[in-house]
C-alpha cells in the first residue's frame, strides 16, 4: 500500500534519508513510545511476528545512525519547547512548578510508584531503593537555621545623675563631676 505524504514530510524524509515509516518510528521513539510498539504502528507489521524476530528488527533500526540522529534531534527540540514553556509561565506558576519539583514527599511518592512497576531485586529496583533512602535522609537532615540574633538589654531607668548611679554607694563613680555639672538639664 503506497502512502500519500505531504510535500513537507516527503522533503524531510529525503533530507534525513529515511523512509516515511522509519521517520515515524524514530519520532514515536523520541516521544517515549516503546520501540517495539513504535515499530508495529509505523510499519503496520510485526504484531504477529515471533518476539525474537521483532526485537532483532527493532534493534537493527535503533542502531541506525539516521534513526539515532532523528531521535536525538527530536529530544533536543522537545526539551527546548519545554524550556520555552517554562519561560512563558508566570512567576507564580513557576514557583508552583519549582515547589512541586522540590517536594520531598512528591519525590518519595514518584519513586514508590516507579518501584512498584519493577521486578524486586533487579538493578533498577535496587537503585530506586537507594534513591528512596537518600530522599528520606534529606528529609531528616532539614536544618533549621540557628538563631544568630544578639540581643542587648539596656536598663529601663538609665542613670541620669548621681542619685541613680549604681556606683554611688561605693563612691567610685567616674562621672560624678559630670553629673553634678549637668544636674537638672533634661
Amino acid at each position: 500500500m503506497e502512502l500519500e505524504l505531504s510535500q513537507k514530510t516527503t522533503k524531510l524524509c529525503k533530507v534525513l534519508k529515511l523512509s516515511a515509516e522509519t521517520l515515524a518510528f524514530a519520532d514515536l521513539c523520541s516521544l517515549g513510545w516503546e520501540p517495539v510498539d513504535a515499530y508495529i504502528v509505523a510499519y503496520r507489521k510485526g504484531a504477529t511476528w515471533i518476539k525474537k524476530a521483532l526485537k532483532e528488527e527493532v534493534e537493527k533500526l535503533l542502531k541506525s545512525d539516521a534513526v539515532q540522529n532523528r531521535i536525538a534531534e527530536n529530544k533536543s527540540v522537545l526539551s527546548e519547547r519545554q524550556k520555552e514553556a517554562i519561560k512563558q509561565t508566570s512567576k507564580k506558576e513557576r514557583n508552583t512548578v519549582v515547589d512541586a519539583a522540590m517536594s520531598k514527599e512528591q519525590m518519595l511518592y514518584d519513586l514508590q510508584l516507579a518501584k512498584a512497576n519493577l521486578t524486586p531485586a533487579s538493578k533498577e529496583w535496587i537503585d530506586i531503593n537507594k534513591l528512596i533512602v537518600d530522599v528520606t535522609r534529606m528529609k531528616q537532615d532539614e536544618v533549621v537555621g540557628e538563631e544568630t540574633t544578639i540581643h542587648h538589654y539596656l536598663p529601663v531607668h538609665y542613670p541620669t545623675g548621681c542619685q541613680d548611679c549604681l556606683y554611688q554607694r561605693c563612691n567610685t563613680c567616674k562621672f560624678k563631676k559630670y553629673y553634678n555639672e549637668h544636674e537638672g538639664e533634661e
